[in-house]
């Protein structure tokens, strides 16, 4: 009887996640039409906007509509606490985004439509991080202090998300992996209401990403990545409390903290690196560049397609080390140690590891990438290839993204 309501419900959960593809997959074709018609384009900077072409913007209409829709219609949506404050955040998030992506708003505009939407589900869903589980020698916290944690948490995921958005295919494909992962974790424990919601959002982000990867011929824009971002915290902040449940408790211990820090490792490392680097070289952070993981990438010669591939399987290899030591018992605070140094050997780290190479082997790691890729590097200048360009102060007439890179190499050296 459990095993044919287990099949059950997870036929109930893979129907919502093929609906929600399907209404996805078959929007974006017309949002693409409306836009060609009313010239609703981005276009191309060659300084933040990679692509030679104006492609739409407006993708993340087509992810908020079929995640509402298909949401709204699941029975196992009836037991989510709070709906009604969920569907009034992603009305805000949704309005303010797009405004966004047709005239351009400020930071502080963007920021105050985002706490405003954390505000609803904290407040009117009760949607709050109240125990650390053991990190940092924490267990539960006063109502005071849940409160602000939660909405730093929402906000900074919803704006690394929103950084990540670089590249054809990779905001999507990195939104898809995480809410797939938490949401077979939530259906494993019992949670069918955050099961669906993940798997609704996968769907979503499936569809889109049919059209989003490279080639792109659509983007997802502010309005899909404030969306994106703030579903994704929703399902972190709902996964950490289920260290309290006896069936997750049973395989992973206390690590409901960290799992969800692993599976949105790489847009939190990412958005702290940039932000690192911003601040050492005296820029504001929220000035738009080409400090991020994918234009390093980018920069070694990858494609688009490659760049997305590769961030996605690294993304992956550290979710699935950390579940495995989760697995073996390793004691939370270890375990997060072990993520942020996972993810420091995974993705890059501004030269420190080629200059612990150095240290440690005698290797010159400069001499071997100048080698590798045919570029010329100064050694006595390990400065990232692009803050040499900003710091050239170059205006160039607009070229293609091959010749744009090779312009930075020539500026570099």
């Amino acid at each position: 009887m459990e095993q044919l309501l287990l099949l059950n419900e997870g036929m109930a959960i893979g129907v919502a996640f093929l609906f929600a593809c399907l209404v996805s997959y078959f929007a974006i074709p017309v949002i693409i039409r409306a836009a060609e018609k009313k010239h609703l384009f981005d276009h191309p900077d060659h300084d933040r906007k990679l692509h030679s072409e104006a492609i739409p913007t407006l993708g993340g209409i087509a992810i908020f509509f079929s995640f509402l829709l298909t949401f709204a219609l699941s029975p196992l949506s009836a037991g989510m606490e709070g709906f009604s404050y969920l569907v009034a955040a992603l009305l805000i998030l949704f309005f303010v985004g797009l405004k966004d992506d047709l005239v351009v708003l400020s930071a502080r505009k963007k920021l105050i439509a985002q706490l405003s939407a954390a505000a609803l589900v904290i407040f009117g869903g009760d949607i709050l991080i109240s125990n650390f589980y053991g990190v940092f020698g924490l267990a539960e916290i006063p109502y005071w202090a849940a409160v602000p944690v939660t909405f730093f948490t929402i906000i900074v995921v919803i704006n690394a998300v929103n950084l990540i958005d670089g590249i054809d295919g990779l905001a999507g494909g990195i939104g898809t992996i995480a809410s797939l992962l938490f949401g077979i974790v939530f259906w494993y424990t019992g949670h069918l209401p955050m099961a669906v919601f993940s798997f609704c959002l996968s769907g979503a982000l499936a569809g889109f990403l049919y059209h989003n990867f490279s080639p792109a011929s659509i983007f997802m824009g502010d309005t899909g990545s404030m969306i994106l971002g703030f579903l994704l915290s929703i399902q972190a902040i709902e996964f950490i409390g289920l260290s309290g449940e006896p069936g997750f408790a049973a395989i992973f211990g206390n690590a409901s903290p960290i799992l969800p820090a692993a599976i949105l490792g790489f847009p939190l490392y990412d958005t702290l690196r940039v932000v690192l680097r911003r601040v050492r070289r005296k820029n504001s952070i929220f000035q738009p560049g080409q400090d991020h993981v994918h234009h390093e990438l980018l920069r070694m010669g990858f494609s688009h397609k490659n760049a997305s591939l590769l961030l996605y399987a690294k993304s992956i290899s550290l979710v699935a080390v950390t579940g495995l030591l989760a697995l073996l018992g390793m004691n939370v605070n270890l375990l997060l140690g072990s993520v942020v140094f996972a993810s420091l050997f995974v993705f890059p780290t501004n030269g420190l590891k080629r200059r612990v190479i150095s240290m440690m082997f005698g290797f010159d790691w400069l001499a071997y990438r100048s080698e590798k890729w045919g570029i010329e590097f100064d050694h006595n200048n390990t400065t990232d290839l692009t803050v040499a360009k900003e710091e050239a102060d170059i205006e160039t007439e607009p070229v293609s993204e091959q010749e744009e890179i090779e312009e930075i190499d020539r500026i570099a050296v």
